[in-house]
């Protein structure tokens, strides 16, 4: 108890803070953007056949980097006092050598050593005046540095065989002691460990304290943007402890951790490397490696993952062994050939960026959720990614390349995401609570509301009773005093009046049984409402078949029927009782119409609904008696133009019915001219079957749908569904997974085995128990994935339930 209330405290707390610091969060992830990826340009003066001039530089506040033709002595170490072969070769700096050529149109290969010569004309200066440095990057893999003759700087052990070459990735900062206007600038290397060889970064100079200052300015940053990669991987791995759902959080922890690996040994400043002694120059070199197996797996399963299609599912089965065997090549594979096969898995990892930026484009165009953010940021890492591989092959530029930036352009919208997503699931727990508590009182308004409505409905039910027994004991009465009579005069009766007291009967049994099938069409109704059959069918045909049994009663009175239907509608409705409203309102209409007159029937589209009109003229009626005939009184029913009785109780009968399919009723009248009754019913087609157990939730969710025009067909459990779904294939399924007898589950696998082919419908699962978010595990582990569409919390209010659900539809 006392652990539960800690964590608790804890989520709340950190909830609290994630709100507070939102904003915060974005403009500091705006400002290390900015700052990481800035184009530093630095005055490039290109060196022309091993010699640049700088004699026009202003060293004061610049520095310059050491870019163009250098002299270049393949398979050589020149004495750095000695004068340059006459034979020279000229070889570009800032470029592996082994993407160049040399004379002869070969390219050099990765592993060899060699000599660069470089020889600066500096400005004048005197010998008061601060001296010059060199900013050297990790030159691949070991080197010597020479300035005039003299040894100035050393990384690793230099060789001309594998066997005493020491790789070293350390960068430094060289003062220079010159004094004459001419730097004679010899560098050896060797490189027998890495792919990229020799002066593959830029080498800058400048005064001293400039130097020094864009040194620590780089320093600074590098330690900034690793402590902040730690603190987004603990805060991704703390997302995921707090809430288990959020599994993406989790692999954005392992992707921050393999960015923080990447910046502590492949930025600038190689912070692990000139940490470490040499000795640990390789494990490194494979440590690097590993964060980018890190960066890829889990990275690549977040964006792979989004679509939810079969294709891509596959593929994350193909990137999972591919990083699998990319780890164990980096763990073992000897030093002579790691540098090469890793490079190919490096060139063949772009594949999944790709397949990356497909999926994510399929998962924009299926608007699943989070697929725009994930779609520009992955599309600006990308971008990112084609400058830098243009700013690398081509250093005279003068800009920096972005480096890892691309990647944190790809991560930070996704920290951003997660952050938002988290805000909203605990701002969602937090009206979750004030939902439940007004849920509470809600439903103890619902209880006493549905006291009154029992209240109401006993009454006319009670009325209903009473008026039917008796106007049934009248003609029952008439009938067998009558049949009494015969039975006593049998002999002395003619057979006219014979004839006449068996009509009277006959009468009263006609009206008799009239009164018994009103009463059966009311047995339908019990006090929760109308138990519905629906299904779809052509409101035209049914007109048809009304106006052919009332066809009789018309003709008796010289009544024409005029049909005016321009239009071919069908709705989804309980047939039998549209069919009744239509029957009762028709033959009301020719009751009350005049001798020889007609009633005209309308079909037309108004707007949402469907409007049926029948019209008549004959007695008409006034605003008191339409109030009456609309309210809940119960009241005598008016005989007809020709005598005709009634209950009163049809035009009662019809409101419920239409209410029962929120359906509408109109009634326009003038007293002595006649009435004109519209029947308004949804046109819509869109149809959801809405199981569940609990009539409050059930009843909630489906006036919410019903705003937003569903037909809704109610089931209370899954044979109940079942029942339905043989007479009508809706739209939708939305069913509870907890119900008794018939579970969710249960009735998903029954519709599937007996439905056709053709009879594909999108299914959503819900339960009280579903988690918030990542509901798919369940339906992968129930191997529902392919059949259910999602499966949904019914702890949302119903508007966002609903919301979700046509989300999901769309």
């Amino acid at each position: 108890m006392i652990l539960s209330a800690f964590f608790s405290s804890i989520q709340k707390y950190f909830s609290c803070l994630l709100i507070f610091c939102r904003y915060p969060l974005i403009l500091g992830l705006m400002f290390l953007g900015t700052t990481s990826c800035r184009f530093d340009a630095y005055p490039t003066l290109l060196a022309k056949d091993g010699v640049v001039d700088v004699q026009t530089v202003d060293f004061s506040g610049e520095t310059i980097n050491l870019t163009g033709k250098w002299e270049f002595y393949w398979n050589e170490f020149l004495d750095p006092k000695g004068n340059s072969p006459e034979h020279k070769s000229y070889l570009s700096v800032g470029v592996p050598w082994f993407s160049q050529e040399n004379e002869d149109g070969e390219e050099y290969p990765s592993f060899g050593f060699g000599t660069y010569r470089l020889t600066v004309i500096l400005p004048n200066s005197d010998s008061n005046e601060e001296p010059f440095a060199l900013s050297v990057p990790a030159l691949h893999s070991a080197y010597k540095i020479f300035v005039n003759g003299e040894l100035v700087a050393e990384n690793g052990t230099t060789s001309t065989t594998q066997e005493f070459h020491r790789p070293s990735f350390h960068t430094k900062i060289i003062p220079l002691m010159v004094v004459s206007n001419k730097l004679d600038l010899v560098i050896h290397i060797s490189n027998f460990s890495h792919k990229y060889a020799g002066i593959h970064g830029l080498i800058r100079l400048g005064k001293l304290q400039n130097i020094i200052h864009i040194w620590n300015v780089n320093f600074t940053m590098s330690w900034i943007i690793m402590i902040f990669m730690t603190f987004l991987a603990i805060y991704h791995a703390l997302v995921f402890f707090i809430n288990r759902s959020e599994k993406n959080a989790l692999r954005m922890s392992f992707v921050y951790l393999g960015i923080l690996i990447l910046s502590s040994t492949l930025m600038e400043t190689r912070i692990l490397y000139n940490l470490l002694s040499d000795e640990f120059s390789i494990p490194l070199f494979r440590f690097s490696r590993i964060g980018f197996v890190l960066v890829l797996y889990f990275g690549g399963y977040i964006v792979l993952n989004m679509p939810q299609m079969r294709f891509f599912k596959r593929m994350l089965i193909f990137l999972k062994i591919y990083a699998l065997i990319f780890l164990f090549v980096v763990m073992f594979t000897p030093v002579s050939h790691l540098a090469d096969i890793s490079f190919c898995f490096e060139i063949l990892s772009g594949a999944f960026v790709i397949l990356g930026l497909l999926s994510v484009s399929l998962a924009l165009y299926f608007h699943r959720k989070e697929s725009r953010l994930y779609f520009f940021s992955l599309l600006l890492a990308i971008i990112g990614g084609l400058i830098d591989i243009l700013l690398i092959a081509n250093p005279t530029f003068g800009y920096r390349p972005l480096g890892l930036v691309s990647l944190y352009l790809f991560i930070f919208p996704q920290t951003l995401g997660v952050t938002f997503g988290l805000v909203r699931v605990y701002k969602r727990s937090e009206s979750l609570s004030k939902e439940l508590y007004k849920r509470k009182e809600a439903l103890e308004k619902k209880v006493k509301a549905r006291t009154l409505e029992l209240e109401k409905a006993n009454r006319w039910k009670a009325n209903f009773v009473s008026l039917i027994s008796h106007d049934l004991r009248s003609p029952l009465n008439s009938v067998n005093q009558i049949l009494d009579v015969i039975d006593f005069s049998f002999s002395e009766t003619t057979a006219e009046e014979k004839k006449k007291f068996l009509e009277i009967c006959k009468t009263g049994v006609t009206q008799s049984l009239r009164m018994l099938e009103q009463l059966l069409d009311v047995s339908r109704f019990d006090a929760f409402g109308t138990k519905l059959i629906q299904s779809q069918f052509c409101v035209n045909e049914l007109l048809n078949e009304i106006i052919e049994s009332v066809e009789p009663l018309a003709t008796l009175k010289g009544i024409r029927i005029q049909k005016e239907t321009p239009i071919q509608a069908e709705i989804i409705a309980d047939r039998t009782l549209i069919g009744e409203v239509f029957k009762n309102i028709l033959t009301n209409s020719i009751k009350y119409s005049y001798l020889n007159s007609e009633v005209w029937i309308g079909l037309s589209y108004k707007g949402k609904w469907l409007s049926v009109e029948i019209r008549d003229r004959g007695l008409g009626m006034s605003e008191e008696q339409i109030h009456r005939l609309t309210g809940e009184e119960t009241i005598k029913s008016l005989p007809g133009t020709a005598g005709e009785r009634g209950t009163g109780l049809g035009l009662q009968l019809c409101n419920n019915i239409l209410e029962a399919h929120f359906g509408k009723l109109r009634i326009k009248s003038v007293l002595g001219v006649g009435s004109s009754f519209e029947i308004s019913l949804s046109k819509s087609t869109k149809s959801v079957l809405l199981v569940d157990d609990s009539g409050n939730f059930r009843s909630d969710l489906a006036e919410v749908m019903r705003r937003n025009q569903w037909i809704v067909i109610e089931a209370g459990n899954g044979e109940e569904a079942l029942s339905h779904l043989s007479r009508i294939t809706p739209s939708l399924i939305i069913t509870d997974l907890h119900m008794p007898g018939m579970n969710g589950i249960s009735l998903i696998h029954e519709w599937e085995g007996r439905r056709h082919t053709n009879q594909k419908i999108p299914i959503i699962l819900i339960s009280s128990d579903a988690p918030l978010s990542g509901g798919d595990k369940f339906l992968e582990e129930e191997g529902l994935e392919t059949i259910v569409s999602a499966y949904l919390s019914k702890m949302y209010k119903a508007e966002d339930l609903c919301q979700q659900i046509e989300s999901i539809l769309e």
